[in-house]
């Protein structure tokens, strides 16, 4: 089983009361790998996709977490708003914004930019308002409902749910109890059609550009050596020094810096930097 699971992914359905870190350690347990790793850390009272990494694939977890990240919650007014009064409050929050962690984050206490891609208003009952809202990674959804609550006499909010990480939404989750199941399948029964399932290679969960090297040009780099424009066959629209996903065919070398962009791809010269090598 240790192989079946080394370098693998199991998107997991967080219940709130837990902390994301309690999550992965349970995970750890029930598979018996020796390592494991969380993508995008949800506080002990949210919900929601949480992405934990086994064995080697936790050395790609910085590239699993996504861009963006999507929630359902629920904000709770000091006093009763209309349906249009609360859509104004979230079109003046949808964009780029500044925020300023909470002081419970682990991180440096100053403000920052985020973008608010949208903020939809759901439905709304009394004091309390159903919204969807996706945003960059790192925007704090608490911190935002307060900062609305600021321009509004006070709001806070009352429930929240991530429903996606990037693409990886509520459809590919699993509870805890299905992956103990799976596991105990495999172990008694050996049958491994429930835990293959619950399964993901962590390349597939990597949303970045792509460049196909050529055969010849595998062994050296994953030696080390930078990738040279002469080795690539193919590279994805990307710009220089975004990372992009390296590939020589269907099989995943790692990823990289580029160097250039794909506009400017010339016949001569580092085209890629290598960041992560992944054997």
């Amino acid at each position: 089983m240790s192989k079946m699971l080394d370098n693998r992914v199991v998107v997991i359905d967080k219940p709130p009361g837990i902390t994301s870190h309690e999550v992965t350690t349970l995970v750890k347990k029930i598979t018996k790998v020796q390592r494991a790793g969380h993508a995008g850390t949800l506080d002990p009272g949210v919900s929601g996709v949480l992405p934990v990494a086994l064995g080697r694939a936790t050395k790609l977890l910085r590239y699993i977490a996504g861009r963006d990240k999507t929630y359902v919650g629920i904000i709770k007014f000091r006093k009763i708003l209309d349906r249009e009064e609360i859509e104004n409050l979230f079109s003046e929050f949808t964009g780029e914004i500044t925020q300023t962690p909470p002081a419970i984050s682990a991180v440096r206490k100053v403000p920052r930019r985020r973008k608010v891609h949208h903020l939809k208003l759901l439905e709304v009952k009394g004091r309390l308002a159903l919204f969807e809202a996706r945003v960059d990674a790192g925007t704090y959804i608490r911190t935002l409902c307060d900062d609305i609550g600021k321009r509004c006499g006070g709001a806070r909010m009352e429930e929240l749910r991530r429903t996606a990480v990037g693409s990886i939404t509520e459809k590919e989750i699993f509870i805890m109890q299905e992956l103990v199941d799976a596991v105990w399948f495999y172990e008694n029964k050996d049958d491994d059609s429930m835990l293959s399932k619950m399964l993901r290679k962590p390349e597939t969960l990597i949303e970045l550009p792509k460049v196909l090297i050529k055969e010849s040009s595998v062994e050296s780099v994953l030696s080390g050596a930078q990738i040279m424009a002469p080795a690539i066959e193919r590279m994805e629209e990307a710009e220089k020094g975004d990372r992009v996903a390296i590939y020589c065919r269907d099989r995943f070398i790692g990823v990289g810096i580029a160097q250039v962009p794909q506009k400017e791809l010339k016949e001569k010269g580092i085209a890629v930097k290598l960041e992560r090598i992944h054997k």
